[in-house]
C-alpha cells in the first residue's frame, strides 16, 4: 500500500485502452496488508473509490446517460456507444473496486474495531456501502456476504448475492455505525486531513449517512421493498449533507489529475467524447446556461452536438462537435447538494403529498448552476422560466419533472448516477422512433450503432470475466446488459 503525499494523490497512473485503466496500487503491502493503522489506510482507500467510480464507470455514465457519444472521427468507445461489450471491459475496474477501496475500507473496520476508533469505524463503514451500492446497481449481483472474508479468515471465492438481499444489510450497517459513533464517550483517534472528502467533519459523515439512506430508500420505491415510514423519518430530521462529498486535492501535474481528465485527455488526446445530441438538444432548446458549462466548444469554435451513436457519419468531424468540459482539477464528486435536492424533492412527491417538492426541486437547480460556477440564473426555475416546477397533484408527472432536472445535473459530475435514475425512473423517456432516428427534444434516442433488439437499451453489466474464471463458487455469466436489476419495476 503506498502512502499518497500530503494526503492527495501521487503516483503515475498506469494506463491501458479500452476504458480498463490502473491506477494507484494502493491495494496490497506486499509485507503485510494489515500491518498499518487506520489513518495510514483511510486516504488510500478514499483514492481507490474516487479513481474507481470517477473513471471508466464515470466515461460508461456519460455515454449510457447520453450525456456523450462517440466522434465519428475516433473509434475508442464503439463498444461501448453500440452497447457491444465484451465481458472482461470492466475487469481492471472490478479488480480496483475489491481488491482496492472495499479491502482497504475492511481494513480500517476492523482495526478501527479493536482501538476504539469509532470516528474511523464511521466513515469506513459509510464508504464501503456507497461502493457496495453502487457496484450492486451496475451489476445485480455482486459478492457481499461472503466477499473480503479473505481478510479475516481467507474465504476466496465468494458467492454472488443479489442487491435486493444486499440493500437491507447496508441499511443496518449504516445505522450500527452511526449509533456506535453517537453512542460513544469517547470517539478516538480524529481523522483531521487525512480524511480527503469531509476534512475529519465527522457530523458531516452523519448526514453522508442519512443521504445515502435516502438514495437507497428512493431506488427501492417501485418495489415491494419501499419504505415510506423510513423516509419520512428521514426527511422529518432532515439532517442531509451540507457540502458535497468529493475528491477535490487534484491538480494539473502528473500523477495527481482528474482520472477521466489523464486517461481522455492527457494520454487519449480528447479525440472520443462528444456532446451527445440528446442532452445538448434539451439545454440547448431550453436556453440552460449549463450548456457552456457542461461542453467545451469546438476546435472549429461554436457549440455543437451529435446525434446519439452516429459515429459512421463521416461526413462530421469530432472537431465539429463540443466536447465535455472536464479539466484536470475537476473533483471526482461521489454525492453533491443537487443530488440531496432532487432526492428530497422527489421523495416528498412520493411519500410527503408534495409538501416541500418545490423548494428542493429549486434547490436543486440552483445548486447545479453553483457548482458550474453560474450566477444569477435563477429565472429558469422561477414562474414563467424554462423549469417552472408546476404541481399537478399525479405523482409521476410531478416526479417528472424533478428526475428531468436530476439527469441534467448529474451530467459530469455524477454521469453513472444519472444512468441509474434514467433506468428506474424512465426519465428521460427512450423514443419510440426506430434505430436510426433521433428522439425529440427531451428523449432519450436508441443508439444508431445498438446492436441490441429493438427497443431495448443497456440496464446493467455483464459480470467481469476475472471474477467468472477464478471465483470457484459456481456464478454463471448473465446472457444480455438488457436485463433490468432488482429495482427497476416501473
Amino acid at each position: 500500500m503506498k502512502k499518497i503525499s500530503n494526503y492527495i494523490l501521487i503516483g503515475i497512473f498506469a494506463l491501458t485502452l479500452f476504458g480498463c485503466e490502473k491506477y494507484l496500487d494502493v491495494n496490497t503491502d506486499p509485507n503485510n496488508p494489515q500491518d498499518v493503522t487506520a489513518d495510514f489506510v483511510l486516504p488510500a482507500a478514499q483514492t481507490s473509490v474516487a479513481i474507481t467510480m470517477g473513471n471508466s464507470y464515470f466515461n460508461l455514465g456519460g455515454f449510457w446517460s447520453q450525456y456523450y457519444t462517440q466522434s465519428p472521427t475516433a473509434s475508442q468507445y464503439k463498444k461501448m456507444e453500440a452497447y457491444n461489450l465484451t465481458t472482461d471491459f470492466f475487469d481492471r475496474e472490478w479488480s480496483e473496486a475489491y481488491a482496492g477501496g472495499l479491502n482497504d475500507l475492511e481494513i480500517i473496520r476492523t482495526k478501527s474495531t479493536a482501538s476504539g476508533d469509532h470516528g474511523y469505524y464511521l466513515i469506513a463503514t459509510l464508504l464501503q456501502a456507497y461502493t457496495f451500492q453502487m457496484l450492486s446497481d451496475l451489476y445485480d449481483d455482486i459478492p457481499f456476504f461472503e466477499a473480503l472474508k479473505g481478510v479475516s479468515d481467507g474465504t476466496l471465492n465468494p458467492k454472488f448475492d443479489n442487491g435486493a438481499d444486499i440493500y437491507p444489510v447496508l441499511l443496518d450497517r449504516i445505522d450500527e455505525a452511526m449509533t456506535r459513533y453517537q453512542d460513544a464517550d469517547d470517539a478516538g483517534m480524529e481523522p483531521g486531513d487525512r480524511d480527503l472528502i469531509y476534512g475529519g467533519d465527522l457530523d458531516q459523515w452523519l448526514s453522508f449517512g442519512n443521504t445515502l439512506k435516502l438514495k437507497m430508500y428512493m431506488r427501492m420505491s417501485y418495489t415491494s421493498m419501499a419504505n415510506p415510514t423510513a423516509v419520512q423519518d428521514l426527511l422529518t430530521v432532515g439532517n442531509f449533507i451540507t457540502a458535497d462529498a468529493a475528491i477535490t486535492q487534484f491538480g494539473d501535474e502528473s500523477g495527481k489529475r482528474n482520472p477521466f481528465y489523464d486517461v481522455q485527455y492527457d494520454f487519449l488526446s480528447g479525440v472520443n467524447q462528444r456532446a451527445s445530441k440528446t442532452l445538448f438538444g434539451y439545454l440547448e432548446d431550453n436556453e440552460d446556461p449549463r450548456l457552456a458549462a457542461i461542453y467545451n466548444e469546438s476546435s472549429a469554435g461554436g457549440q455543437k452536438g451529435h446525434p446519439q451513436g452516429d459515429y459512421d457519419n463521416l461526413d462530421v468531424k469530432g472537431t465539429d462537435l463540443s466536447e465535455p468540459n472536464i479539466s484536470a482539477t475537476t473533483p471526482v464528486f461521489l454525492m453533491t447538494l443537487t443530488e440531496r435536492d432532487f432526492l428530497i424533492a422527489e421523495a416528498e412527491v412520493r411519500y410527503n403529498a408534495g409538501a416541500g417538492a418545490q423548494v428542493a426541486y429549486e434547490s436543486g437547480i440552483a445548486n447545479s448552476l453553483l457548482l458550474h460556477g453560474i450566477a444569477g440564473a435563477d429565472s429558469i426555475y422561477q414562474a414563467g422560466g424554462a423549469y417552472e416546477y408546476a404541481a399537478t397533484g399525479d405523482v409521476e408527472s410531478d416526479i417528472g419533472q424533478i428526475m428531468m432536472q436530476k439527469w441534467v445535473a448529474m451530467a459530469n459530475v455524477n454521469n453513472l448516477e444519472g444512468f441509474f435514475e434514467m433506468n428506474r425512473t424512465h426519465y428521460p423517456p427512450l423514443s419510440a422512433a426506430p434505430k436510426g432516428t433521433e428522439g425529440a427534444v427531451g428523449e432519450l434516442t436508441t443508439s444508431f450503432a445498438s446492436v441490441l433488439p429493438e427497443g431495448k437499451t443497456p440496464k446493467r453489466l455483464f459480470l467481469p470475466d476475472v471474477e467468472i474464471q477464478r471465483n470457484s463458487s459456481g456464478v454463471t455469466q448473465v446472457s444480455n446488459i438488457y436485463t433490468k436489476v432488482w429495482w427497476d419495476k416501473k
